[in-house]
């Protein structure tokens, strides 16, 4: 999801798809958060193997995972 000013709109006062800028998946990255307690980091590590990553943060949403 981007946020945008305004919508780009063609001379015709429709939306101009092709003026709308690329996505940037680093954008919606949150910081990672090192999980601190001892449950937080047992959950972070079936996470990370559950879904096959290398780290799991804090902060980090499951459905962008």
């Amino acid at each position: 999801m981007i946020l945008l000013d305004s919508m780009p709109l063609t001379a015709n006062g429709k939306l101009d798809r092709r003026a709308l800028p690329a996505p940037d998946p680093e954008l919606n990255r949150q910081h990672y958060v090192v999980p601190a307690s001892e449950l937080e980091q047992q959950l972070a590590a079936i996470w990370c193997a559950v879904l096959n990553v290398e780290k799991v943060g804090l902060n980090d949403n499951f459905f962008e995972l």
